[in-house]
This record gives C-alpha cells, structure tokens and sequence, in this order.
C-alpha cells in the first residue's frame, strides 16, 4: 500500500514569528509508523522535501532498485581515509555483503542485519557492526 503523505502546519514557530512546515507520510498502510520531520520555513519547502522522500522510498525509487553491495562500493570510492582505513572497512563490510550484498536497501530489513550480525566473529562483530551502520547512516545522508 502507498499513501502520498501529507504537509501541515506545526504550532510552533520560527525565530521569525513565523509557522514552521513539516510532513509525514505512511508506506505500509494503517498501523504502519508514520515519519515526521518537521522546521520547514514554508510549505513550499516542505512539500519539496516530501517529495524528494517519496521518490526515493517510492517503487521506482532508488531505494527500491540499490542492493547492499553496491551502496557499500559507492561508500567506499568515496570515502576520504587513509588506504589501511579503507581496506579494514572494505574486509569488515565484506562480512555483511557476503550475505545481504544483493538485497536491495528497500527489502533489507533490522530482522535481517541482526541475524547476520550473529553470524560474524565476536571478535570483529562490533566493528562490523558499526561499519555496517556508518554506510547505512551515509546512504540516509545522501537520500
């Protein structure tokens, strides 16, 4: 099911004076959460941003088509660190994309992470772990 979502108006207001905007939107139907993220200057601004959401979360979005592994090639070639960094990455989230790399970031789920979270060594499940989470948490940055 895929509702549009919707902007409203919040009671508090600006420095300004002035209302702030926010928007929500549900995917899953009745009983789903329901996102909101609000401290929009107009309504304008956020029906952009729920716009960008929705495209982006939508069944054409780029959510739904990206897997695993190559958000964590793109992360990689991207991320500003030192070579031994970047390697230690590479070999940590090699532990995640060995089992989720072609599940696509739209069909992964908590579930999911956490049962191969169990499957790496104790030794190494925290940095695992908290790679996984840096690239998750970048894939978020950039929309």
């Amino acid at each position: 099911m895929w509702q549009q979502g919707q902007v409203f108006k919040l009671k508090a207001k600006g420095v300004d004076g002035q209302p702030l905007w926010a928007y929500r939107y549900r995917l899953e139907g009745r009983g789903s959460t329901r996102p909101q993220v609000g401290g929009f200057a107009t309504r304008a601004d956020a029906l952009k941003a729920l716009e960008k959401v929705l495209a982006r979360l939508g069944p054409a979005g780029r959510a739904a088509t990206i897997a695993l592994g190559e958000l964590v090639d793109e992360y990689l070639e991207m991320h500003q660190a030192e070579q031994v960094t970047i390697a230690k990455l590479r070999w940590l989230l090699g532990k995640a994309t060995a089992a989720l790399g072609d599940v696509r970031l739209a069909d992964l789920s908590p579930k999911e992470v956490y049962a191969r979270r169990l499957t790496v060594p104790e030794g190494h499940r925290f940095e695992a772990t908290q790679a996984l989470r840096q690239v998750l948490n970048r894939a978020v940055t950039w929309g």
